[in-house]
């Protein structure tokens, strides 16, 4: 069964188990219940699971903020490592300025006890999706 997020289906968000909420004050919150395939070699969450919950949640941002019911394509990215996470990963995703089609977005991730372990900043550009 494929899970909406946001009027948006994302087929690899919803394999790894990621959840979202939005928030009241109009940004977003992903949660990751991590499992051993989810880590890395030393046992903490893997870097691409990460990124990805990074990205998703600055997206899902976007198109809150503007309430897009299309997609929200990544145009640049950048990320900063602070540590690894065990457990459970949040992160708070925002849109900081938007315009017609162009979001600017930041994103923060944090392990089970509230400690910042990853920060983002995002560009994207909204699409409408064709049948």
């Amino acid at each position: 069964m494929n899970k909406e997020y946001f009027g948006t289906i994302v087929p690899f968000i919803e394999h790894l188990g990621i959840e979202a909420k939005e928030l009241e004050d109009g940004g977003i919150e992903v949660t990751l219940e991590l499992k051993p395939e989810h880590c890395n070699s030393i046992g903490v969450s893997h870097g691409g699971v990460m990124m990805t919950m990074l990205d998703f949640a600055m997206a899902m941002a976007a198109k809150l903020k503007t309430n897009h019911i299309g997609a929200a394509i990544t145009i640049d990215m950048s990320v900063s490592f602070m540590k690894g996470a065990n457990k459970k990963i949040t992160v708070i995703g925002k849109t900081l300025r938007s315009g017609k089609s162009i979001q600017f977005c930041e994103a923060y991730g944090y392990d089970i006890s509230g400690e910042l372990v990853a920060k983002a900043m995002g560009t994207f550009k909204l699409i409408s999706l064709r049948n």
